[in-house]
């Protein structure tokens, strides 16, 4: 689900593992073995005076070359670099024209690019990390190139990341200091008109940073605030995994049951036995949906308010791998999930939700809100569109959100969602370890998909959370268990909350982590 424009490519980092600009039919993160690259790294990546140097090898003299075109500020020396340095696809010309226009607009928003590290390299690829000078954000790089003379450059992979855990400042930040950074990144994306939302920074559930930039309603100029409430897009599976592990604690239910016990209604019997909660949580079922030429892809255009009408034509769905080989992350089976929560518990999804989640954890703004309604205080969306324009989400939306998201609520009701976990006021400690423990790896390095939940490990911090994207849509939500802290952005643009959250673990972590004053 990502919206990729010249402008805004960036930012479009933020809604997928790894984007890719593909010069042909390959688009690279070198894979070297760690004992190799860790050799090429170890020799290779400073000089004499102590300056990153990248490796004397093919892959590294292109990198050395395609980042002096980039950093050069100049369009046409970044096209006549790549007119000369892509290898031709079979039967094809390289898009040169396409592939400089999204590698500028990476310049274009960062204002060029400081090496900080080589994190990968052999001779025909290589992997570096960059540090934008604008913004201070992180980006891995990847190129690959041919193995005969001249080495030209096949393919090209970026993804925004945090900075290189070495590389961090070893004084600890206080939360004034931490303050006064976040506002200046702030400051700067809003100047570029990079953010519109509300970023919010908590420590043991009190707020030690709070901003609302940009409008909630161009038609209206609403600007947003604090108590702004947003779409969470995926957010909103934790909600659903949360729920499921309450009904365990209750003895309703087994992580090991399969649809068939759980979900007897479920229609196609050779997939209900044998795909089982545990699978669906862990987007390692397998399960892919049937869509109906009656609705084609758009089902939410059919303006559909229960988890029954999504999954009539269950006995046409099909798996894609056996449950339980592989991770690929699947709402559709936190949609399955939803019609299990409603079979196990007797109640409506939502009511659900609303009883056992929202009020015992105080979260008063948040709903899956019937959008024909009106409710009061919502932002719409802002997806980017041709010609450098803006427009509203609103009909690519469903008049209500579901199991796996699209629900809505505020910066400070999910940090009182982050609170009651801490708390154990939603889920016993044995209960959120479980939640909280991964199970396969995930798209970040030192990442893993839990129960609705992404585990992340980062300078030796354990983070979990989960983001959130759609059209218009770019959330991120972030918690650090061992030193208290929430981090809450949630946007109504096509933004990149990942890379601020990203520097704001920078800043959380350097050091040992922060101060906690008491």
């Amino acid at each position: 689900m990502s919206l990729i424009t010249p402008r805004r490519i960036a930012a479009t980092f933020c809604r997928l593992p790894a984007v890719a600009l593909l010069v042909c039919c390959l688009s690279v993160f070198p894979p070297c073995t760690p004992r190799a690259a860790a050799a090429q790294e170890s020799a290779a990546t400073t000089d004499a005076r102590g300056v990153v140097a990248l490796p004397d090898t093919p892959a590294g003299k292109r990198c050395a070359a395609w980042l002096a075109a980039l950093n050069s500020g100049s369009r046409e020396t970044l096209r006549r670099f790549l007119a000369e340095s892509l290898a031709a696809p079979p039967d094809a010309t390289p898009p040169v024209d396409a592939i400089t226009a999204r590698q500028f607009g990476l310049y274009a928003n960062a204002r060029g690019f400081d090496l900080g590290k080589v994190v990968a390299s052999s001779p025909e690829k290589i992997t570096v990390a960059l540090r934008a000078e604008r913004t201070g954000y992180w980006v891995l790089a990847g190129l690959g190139v041919t193995a005969e003379p001249p080495h030209r450059i096949l393919g090209f992979g970026f993804r925004n990341t945090e900075a290189p855990a070495d590389l961090l400042a070893r004084t600890r930040l206080n939360e004034s200091q931490i303050r006064e950074r976040a506002d200046a990144l702030i400051d700067r994306l809003v100047a570029a008109d990079q953010f519109s939302g509300v970023i919010l920074v908590a420590r043991d559930g009190k707020p030690i940073y709070e901003r609302a930039a940009g409008l909630a309603s161009r038609a209206w100029n609403v600007p947003n605030r604090a108590d702004t409430k947003f779409n969470i897009a995926s957010i909103g599976k934790m909600f659903t995994a949360v729920a499921v592990a309450q009904l365990v604690e209750r003895g309703k239910l087994s992580y090991g049951d399969t649809l068939e016990k759980v979900l007897p209604d479920y229609a196609n019997r050779e997939i209900a036995a044998k795909v089982t909660v545990r699978h669906l949580l862990a987007h390692t079922s397998g399960l892919t949906e049937a869509r109906s030429a009656s609705a084609g892809d758009n089902s939410f255009r059919r303006g559909f308010r229960t988890i029954k009408e999504y999954l009539s034509g269950t006995a046409n769905d099909t798996l894609k791998f056996e449950p339980g080989a592989k991770l690929e992350y699947s709402s559709y089976g936190y949609l399955v999930l939803g019609a299990v929560i409603e079979r196990v518990s007797g109640q409506d999804y939502y009511e659900y939700i609303r009883e056992h989640i929202y009020r015992p954890a105080g979260m008063r703004n948040s709903d899956c809100f019937e959008l024909d309604t009106d409710p009061p205080n919502l932002a719409t969306g802002y997806m980017d569109a041709a010609g450098g324009t803006r427009r509203s989400n609103t009909f690519r939306l469903p008049v209500k959100g579901l199991p796996y998201g699209l629900g809505y609520s505020t910066a400070g009701d999910l940090v009182r969602f982050a609170t009651a976990l801490h708390d154990r006021r939603l889920l016993r400690a044995d209960s959120l370890e479980a939640v909280w423990t991964g199970v396969m790896d995930y798209t970040e390095a030192d990442s893993k998909y839990g129960y609705g939940f992404i585990v992340k490990r980062y300078n030796g911090v354990r983070i979990v959370g989960h983001g959130g994207g759609w059209v218009g849509i770019t959330n991120k939500f972030d918690t650090y268990p061992d030193l208290g802290y929430t981090v809450v952005i949630l946007t109504n643009i096509d933004s990149d909350p990942n890379a601020v959250a990203f520097k704001l673990r920078e800043w959380l972590t350097q050091g040992g982590g922060p101060e906690k004053l008491r």
